[in-house]
């Protein structure tokens, strides 16, 4: 990359603390525990830009220092939080599992080959499978199905409009789809954070020329067959199934039909930028902003590409020179 071909360094003090144990353990509880600190207050902002940032920490640890250095660190910072916390396991455990081990899981595979494509893809699979445990851990401590779990979580935020003399009927009706798509929805928003936190600390190591993965750009995304066959099965469990396995199978599906949005929005991307109609592709993202449900047809391309690959098949306006 172009980045690497000028000798550069990390300032003195980002090089102690990034390549030490402890300090880097504190910066990351610093970042994790920085909203929770000051909830409420007008810091809050800005505090929750670098909370979210927290997977870029560990990230950028793994890029520098390898994938045992960053779970080593992983696991202080989730002991920190713990005693921080007075003992209570969730917060730590959140942060060595979310914010932590699956960040630095994403960074440590962009080395190997297709490495872009498999870090966003392996992200997704921990969080779909950490959504999972969680759903299933819920529903049996509550002895109910994983969605009156979701439910019950939900429930305070509906109790304002149901105090305000919302319509019942109304209410109960959104409640019910909220708490179908809650879950998927959430993993979907937290890896498309996480990812690019992941795509920031391979630039940022890219610019000061410790970065050795692949380094290819976001257009590129590319999901393997699997993801395909394997979506499709879920859309099948969730059409004929019923209950929790239901339930699962429409969040998990969820997730995965964002991937493959993801990757018919990268197709589309690259054609638009080939044809040079850049002014096109940034309409294309306001409309996306504006009209969320107009992801549907990017789900479908980004579906068919894995057997047709679009890609492939775009020639430059310039021909190629």
């Amino acid at each position: 990359m172009a980045l690497n071909k000028q000798a550069r360094s990390l300032p003195p003090f980002a090089q102690w603390a990034i390549t030490r144990r402890i300090p880097c353990a504190v910066l990351a509880t610093l970042m994790y525990g920085s909203v929770i600190a000051f909830a409420g207050t007008a810091l809050s902002l800005p505090l929750l830009v670098l909370h979210l940032l927290t997977p870029t920490l560990f990230a950028l640890i793994a890029l520098g220092g390898g994938l045992v250095f960053a779970m080593q660190v992983s696991v202080l910072a989730g002991i920190a939080v713990t005693l921080i916390s007075y003992g209570e396991l969730g917060p730590g455990l959140l942060l060595m599992i979310l914010y932590g081990a699956l960040p630095v899981l994403a960074a440590t595979t962009l080395a190997t080959e297709g490495g872009l494509s498999k870090s966003g893809l392996n992200l997704a699979i921990g969080l779909v499978t950490t959504m999972l445990v969680v759903l299933l851990t819920g529903a049996a401590s509550q002895d109910g199905s994983a969605m009156e779990y979701v439910q019950q979580l939900l429930a305070p935020l509906f109790e304002a409009s149901r105090q305000e003399g919302m319509d019942p009927t109304l209410l109960e009706q959104i409640e019910a789809m909220t708490a179908w798509i809650f879950p998927g929805l959430t993993a979907l928003c937290v890896w498309l954070v996480w990812w690019g936190d992941v795509i920031l600390a391979r630039n940022i190591a890219s610019y000061y020329g410790f970065y050795k993965g692949d380094a290819r750009p976001v257009s590129d995304f590319c999901l393997p067959r699997k993801v395909a066959y394997g979506f499709m099965l879920l859309m099948v469990v969730a059409s004929f199934a019923g209950g929790t396995p239901q339930y699962l199978a429409v969040n998990a599906g969820l997730v995965f039909a964002g991937l493959l949005a993801a990757q018919g929005l990268a197709v589309v991307h690259t054609w638009l930028y080939a044809k040079r109609l850049q002014i096109a592709a940034i309409v294309m993202y306001v409309m996306l902003l504006i009209q969320p449900v107009m992801v549907l047809p990017f789900a479908m391309i980004g579906l068919l590409d894995i057997w047709f690959d679009y890609r492939r098949n775009i020639i430059p306006a310039d021909g190629g020179k």
